[in-house]
């Protein structure tokens, strides 16, 4: 058997044999037998002192010494049956660096705002991270169930803080054993509850080395190891650490950080118990340690994989107090993990906007627990209007999710839109992107439809940027090529200067080098090449800011752009906000099938607002179906800076 004595100033290990353990345990029975006759040959002249010497724990194991208070279970916490719940990222660094996959095992809970932070439940404990400083602790009070606030607030205190992170992981156990929770210790069907496991932390239960001798020599586990917890009288007192659990708690997989700072000092011996699952009867070994206990089904070979297990003790305190209350700091700021749906009510409310990474949301204070759910309510802003709705807890994160412009469906700012662009599905797809702002709006953004005349905007760039590779300026004949291509959208002139940048190829391979995807140019038609509302406008954006030509290409680029010929306006220009400066290309061809495409792009600005916008639409019975859609779409958006 091994000796581990451990103490506030450090931890060191003894090993001590067999044999000189039994020498230990035959000399105490020498001398106490010595002690027991002197004693009988002065009995009439001495008067005995027979009481038990104190036990004092220095494990802390003493502080349930004298309690009994019972709290009864509330009602099960709708999270508990919720599935596929993620780790916060305010909690998902803490996670992996210490590996507490094994330690702390799934969440239970979303990451939700209390007194002084953030908290996340997991099945094997619980996670806080402060946002403020926490008021000097009050006098210590007896907990009561339900006083959930209190309890955390100690918890807290008590917690053991990660210096590299903030995270402070909670000893929700000692919360469980204080209060005397009813819960069944390893799930329903077991004959114990934490009452049970408290009362077996009585520091008089401690074993003394010569009785661990004693006991070790009767259990089929091993030797054991045994953990100095405190003193009684002049004798080491602890517990014996089982072996399956000691090997266990060993792994550095189990317990990277060491086996005392993850899983603590053993507080009992290894208790037997039994729980039925299923109409089946299993042997469970527990062990108490200071951060939480473990499990042995007995009736599994130690060897396998869920033959040991961390207690529940995340799921067993919601079973015991429920969910803590939420304190959301309203116009806080949030954004989404992904792309979420916003309701007009919690859990079956009809889907109002969709939301991607990066946008900005902000808290109204409201909160409600739906479908086992936890919503809050939320509102996010254009650059006139102000909307309201409710998003799941799951989706939401504190921190921005990363690096670029914030992300959201049309629908986001254009909430009545919505029914009019399903009504005509996939054959319609819209970007705009608020440069003000930095934010896209999308509706099916990424489907290629038929370029048109619009294709005119990708042969003039790659044009501008081949006379650029020549170190030269455009002659009198290709300037008036491009003017004709953009202002009068001359087709011919289109084909010229198609031709001279190489067709299809030489396109392609200027698209690349600018790191445009979603243009697939046609060798034997322009016109017919195809093209995402999505690259479109990427396009666009790379010209306004200066990224693709020199300054006096660009120039040119977009003085031809802001001088199309009037009926060449359809969509972006014709609606346009009064005032607006536009540098535009639109485009409409019937298609192979004879049904219409039409699109309109371009750059807006105006006073301080700039957004870039990209409208296609294809599969329609006539250009005036075409045009409408593009129109009416084009000035819905144009009302938004008008």
């Amino acid at each position: 058997m091994r000796t581990v004595f451990g103490g506030h100033a450090g931890w060191r290990l003894r090993f001590a044999t067999k044999s000189t353990l039994f020498c230990i345990a035959l000399l105490v029975l020498i001398v106490g037998t010595a002690s027991f006759a002197f004693a009988s040959t002065t009995k009439s002249r001495l008067t005995l002192n027979t009481a038990v010497p104190k036990t004092v724990a220095t494990d802390g194991a003493d502080q349930w010494r004298h309690d009994t208070t019972a709290t009864q279970l509330v009602s099960p916490t709708p999270l508990l049956s919720v599935k596929h719940i993620s780790i916060s990222p305010l909690f998902d660094t803490y996670y992996a660096s210490h590996r507490a996959v094994n330690s702390l095992g799934d969440p239970l809970t979303f990451a939700v705002p209390i007194d002084y932070g953030w908290l996340q439940f997991f099945t094997a404990g619980a996670l806080f991270v402060p946002t403020q400083t926490m008021a000097p602790a009050q006098k210590k009070t007896s907990p009561t169930p339900h006083v959930t606030q209190d309890l955390l607030s100690s918890l807290i205190r008590t917690g053991t803080k990660d210096t590299t992170t903030g995270v402070v992981r909670l000893p929700l156990l000692q919360t469980l054993l204080t209060v005397g929770s009813r819960a069944p210790v390893g799930g329903a069907g077991s004959t114990i509850t934490y009452i049970d496991l408290r009362n077996a932390t009585n520091p008089d239960l401690m074993l003394t080395a010569s009785a661990a001798l004693i006991i070790d020599s009767a259990t089929t586990y091993g030797a054991g190891m045994f953990v100095v917890g405190g003193m009684r009288g002049k004798n080491r007192v602890g517990h014996i650490i089982a072996q399956p659990f000691w090997n266990y708690i060993n792994r550095s997989d189990i317990a990277p950080d060491g086996w005392q700072t993850t899983i603590g000092m053993p507080l009992t011996n290894a208790l037997s118990f039994t729980r039925t699952d299923n109409g089946i009867l299993h042997h469970i070994l527990v062990q108490v340690f200071s951060h939480n206990s473990l499990l042995f089904d007995e009736d599994m070979p130690v060897s396998a994989q869920s033959a040991i297990s961390f207690l529940s003790i995340g799921n067993d305190y919601l079973r015991t107090f429920g969910l803590p209350t939420i304190k959301l700091d309203t116009a806080k700021a949030v954004w989404l993990q992904s792309d979420t749906a916003i309701l007009d009510h919690p859990g079956t409310g009809h889907e109002i906007a969709h939301i991607g990474q990066n946008f900005p949301l902000q808290l109204l204070g409201n909160t409600l627990w739906f479908g086992g759910k936890l919503w809050y309510n939320v509102r996010w802003s254009t650059s006139k209007t102000t909307y309201t709705g409710w998003v799941d807890a799951n989706a939401i994160t504190f921190t921005l999710p990363r690096s670029g412009p914030a992300k959201a469906s049309l629908d986001a700012v254009l909430p009545d839109i919505s029914t009019y662009l399903q009504g005509i599905g996939t054959n319609v797809g819209v970007v705009l992107y608020d440069v003000t702002r930095d934010t896209y709006y999308t509706y099916n953004s990424s489907t290629q439809f038929i370029v048109a005349s619009s294709m005119k905007v990708p042969i003039m760039l790659t044009f501008l940027d081949t006379v650029e590779q020549q170190g030269r300026e455009p002659n009198d004949n290709e300037n008036g090529l491009l003017t004709t291509m953009i202002e009068n959208s001359n087709n011919d002139s289109a084909s010229a200067l198609f031709d001279a940048v190489g067709g299809a190829e030489g396109i392609a391979t200027y698209m690349q080098k600018i790191g445009i995807d979603g243009l697939s140019p046609d060798q034997d038609s322009w016109g017919y090449s195809v093209i995402t509302p999505q690259a479109m406008v990427d396009i666009l954006t790379l010209l306004y800011q200066g990224k693709i030509l020199n300054e006096t290409h660009r120039s040119l680029a977009f003085n031809l752009m802001e001088n199309v010929q009037p009926d060449q306006q359809v969509g972006v220009g014709d609606t346009a906000p009064g005032g607006a400066v536009v540098a535009l290309k639109d485009g409409w061809v019937p298609g192979p099938d004879t049904l219409w495409a039409t699109n309109s792009s371009g750059i807006i600005t105006i006073g301080q607002e700039t957004y870039i916008l990209s409208v296609y639409t294809q599969e329609q019975q006539s250009l005036d179906d075409g045009q409408a859609i593009v129109r009416h779409i084009c000035s819905s958006i144009s009302a938004l800076y008008s």
